[in-house]
């Protein structure tokens, strides 16, 4: 478990055995010996070390944690994000785990985290210039929000409204968000013969144009409106 961890891990990070040794301090040789399943039973602080490079419990490392197909994904995600990324992650995940479960469960209202961009929408929204808040909602399939800073997208949506995302992909004709490098678009999905078209809102940006489905990564579908 240990080798098909390690192998996974430096797939993920891309990082050579040379790369791995001078961030970790684990001699090449050692890692080679790991990688090719020479060793089983590596000293503890050679797996010490190796947690520590990646980031990762000893447990999670050797493989003594059992997570969920969900929770192996989140951690995957995670694991490869950025500074940012993890920060904002780390935000939710406190909110969630500590909102009190009588609020999260009401039948009225509940609370979601909500991002506020602050760079030019048509632009695409740029993850490190955006700030966390939280907002209530009667949506119950709502899991965030994203605010609208501008007119950009009028008259579907205006300056001042949140936008609410659930978590699964849009179905042809419906609006969402999706992300293409570091940024993220608000866009309408579309199916076309042999393509599909993630269609712009405004006149100042282009259509996304893609011939699989896989090469679409998305944040959610638009469930809903808070307006200001």
């Amino acid at each position: 478990m240990l080798r098909e961890q390690f192998v996974t891990l430096l797939a993920q990070r891309g990082w050579s055995l040379e790369q791995f040794s001078e961030v970790s301090g684990v001699p090449f040789e050692t890692a080679k010996n790991i990688k090719l399943g020479k060793t089983t039973n590596p000293r503890l602080d050679t797996v010490v070390k190796m947690a520590d490079a990646f980031d990762i419990s000893i447990n999670c490392l050797i493989g003594a944690q059992n997570y969920s197909k969900d929770e192996t994904s989140l951690l995957e995600h995670y694991q490869t994000c950025g500074k940012h990324g993890k920060s904002i992650i780390q935000l939710i995940a406190k909110y969630e785990a500590t909102i009190a479960k009588t609020e999260r469960d009401a039948a009225d209202k509940h609370k979601i985290p909500c991002l506020i961009p602050h760079n030019d929408l048509a632009k695409g929204i740029i993850y490190d210039a955006c700030e966390t808040t939280e907002v209530e909602t009667t949506v119950d399939s709502a899991f965030v929000g994203i605010f609208i800073n501008s007119n950009v997208f009028s008259p579907k949506y205006c300056k001042g409204d949140v936008i609410l995302l659930e978590n699964r992909f849009p179905d042809n004709g419906e609006y969402g968000a999706f992300y293409q490098g570091e940024r993220a678009y608000i866009r309408k999905f579309i199916e076309e013969p042999g393509q599909y078209r993630l269609q712009c809102l405004h006149k100042m940006g282009e259509d996304i144009i893609v011939k699989r489905m896989d090469e679409i990564k998305y944040i959610g579908t638009c469930c809903g409106i808070i307006r200001s």
